[in-house]
């Protein structure tokens, strides 16, 4: 790597910063190691020119602007090299040990670059006691790192690819307020984050994801958002002869199997209905946190949350399958038996194959993640020592992790993310576990 930086300041109002680096990384093909990401931003202290209408209720305002790239390296060593493994194979009748490619590299595989504008102003009212800041940002991604599918007629599965454009633009928001000052205080900090995404093209328009029907639960395509929940529509039970006779059906349909949405009207339930539903990325973050303190007292008080997204809880590919190889949930019980005894209208027959499209993923796995967390509670007191000891002060406290979580979503944790870093397939909960409450005592002692 390289790297350079300039710092200016005019005046102590106008700032301006530049950088440049440069990186080379031996995980991308040998024709394009090297990436140059360039970065610029400009601020400007409007509070201290002399028109600014300067008071104790309007005491500070800045406004900033940034743009620069970065790159990313993170897909793990050797996945752009050509790699051999050992291989039989028959020689003069005899079947002796060799190699073969048992990965396919790329050498004009390369960074993947995001490049970002950023735009925010901060005030200060109120003699300091309330201060605003926001921030709107623009990114766009190019050339994510990916592995492809590709024919099998080349003698390979996949190979790894910088593929697709996409755009992701937020508004983030901050406010901190000291309510009460003196002997007794209290702090108010909160943040409000808006986000969205776009997918602005990929390699020949292919999306990402949504081929496998059995455990490919999301889908990236152009137009759309970045790994969307992908799947059938959930339209009920065959509850008879004449209403299985009247609706489309899948191969293995029968009277009081579970009945999917004709998503494309061709009359027949198959893999061309399988559609979105939903977005897999929350729309909305928040958070509140709320410090007391008064004399030797203090208490902290921190919740979070999230709005606007959908889990597909994939545990009930196994916890509502009705081959009766795993312990099921309790409403199963309530399955079509026969015209005269239904069942619930939700739950269909156990006949032998006939219960796989109830086994692939659909709208009701599909969920609302939203909830609210309390996230910390922390009480602490704080003793002072004379300075002839040795200790000089001891703060007795105790804390609360993961306190209460507020959700509708039946699983065991609305934060679940099983894929962890790959948004192209988020959203899933497939046992995750969930976020254990805690709850500690302690001191911490100054000496």
């Amino acid at each position: 790597s390289m790297f350079g930086r300039v710092n200016y300041d005019v005046k102590g109002k106008y700032l301006f910063s530049a950088s440049m680096r440069r990186d080379g990384s031996s995980r991308f093909g040998i024709n394009k190691k090297y990436g140059t990401f360039p970065s610029a931003s400009v601020g400007w202290l409007a509070s201290e020119e002399s028109f600014f209408p300067k008071s104790d209720n309007f005491s500070f305002m800045k406004f900033k602007a940034g743009y620069g790239v970065t790159g990313n390296n993170n897909i793990g060593d050797y996945t752009q090299t050509t790699t051999l493994g050992p291989t039989n194979y028959v020689f003069s009748g005899a079947l002796v040990p060799g190699l073969s490619i048992n990965n396919l590299g790329n050498p004009d595989l390369t960074w993947e670059t995001s490049k970002q504008l950023d735009l925010g102003l901060e005030v200060s009212l109120f003699k300091s006691r309330v201060s605003l800041r926001y921030d709107f940002y623009d990114k766009r991604t190019d050339g994510m790192l990916y592995q492809i599918s590709i024919p099998f007629s080349s003698g390979y599965s996949s190979i790894r690819y910088n593929v697709g454009e996409f755009k992701m633009w937020g508004h983030e928001f901050q406010i901190n307020t000291k309510n009460l000052v003196g002997d007794l205080k209290w702090d108010t900090s909160m943040n409000f984050s808006f986000l969205d995404n776009k997918v602005l093209s990929l390699q020949d328009n292919t999306p990402i994801g949504g081929v496998n029907k059995y455990n490919d639960f999301n889908r990236t395509e152009v137009g759309g958002r970045i790994g969307d929940l992908y799947g059938y529509v959930f339209d009920g039970v065959y509850m008879n002869q004449q209403e299985f006779d009247s609706q489309p059906k899948h191969a293995t349909s029968a009277v009081g199997t579970a009945r999917m949405k004709d998503i494309n009207g061709d009359g027949k339930i198959d893999g061309n209905d399988r559609t979105f539903l939903g977005n897999s990325s929350p729309k909305f973050l928040y958070g509140i946190t709320n410090t007391v303190s008064y004399k030797n007292f203090d208490f902290s008080m921190t919740m979070s949350g999230q709005t606007g997204n959908k889990i597909m809880n994939v545990n009930m590919q196994n916890s509502q399958n009705l081959d009766g190889i795993f312990n099921i949930e309790t409403d199963m019980m309530n399955r079509w038996r026969s015209p005269e005894n239904p069942g619930n209208g939700k739950v269909p027959r156990t006949l032998s194959n006939t219960t796989e499209l109830y086994r692939l993923g659909n709208s009701n796995w599909v969920f609302a993640g939203d909830y609210l967390t309390i996230r910390n509670i922390s009480l602490g007191y704080t003793l002072h020592f004379d300075s002839k000891y040795l200790i000089k002060s001891a703060r007795l406290y105790f804390n609360a992790n993961q306190v209460y979580v507020f959700t509708k979503y039946p699983g065991q944790n609305p934060e679940v993310n099983d894929t962890r870093d790959n948004q192209t397939t988020a959203g899933q909960d497939n046992g995750s576990y969930p976020v254990p409450r805690t709850l500690s005592i302690g001191t911490n002692i100054n000496f």
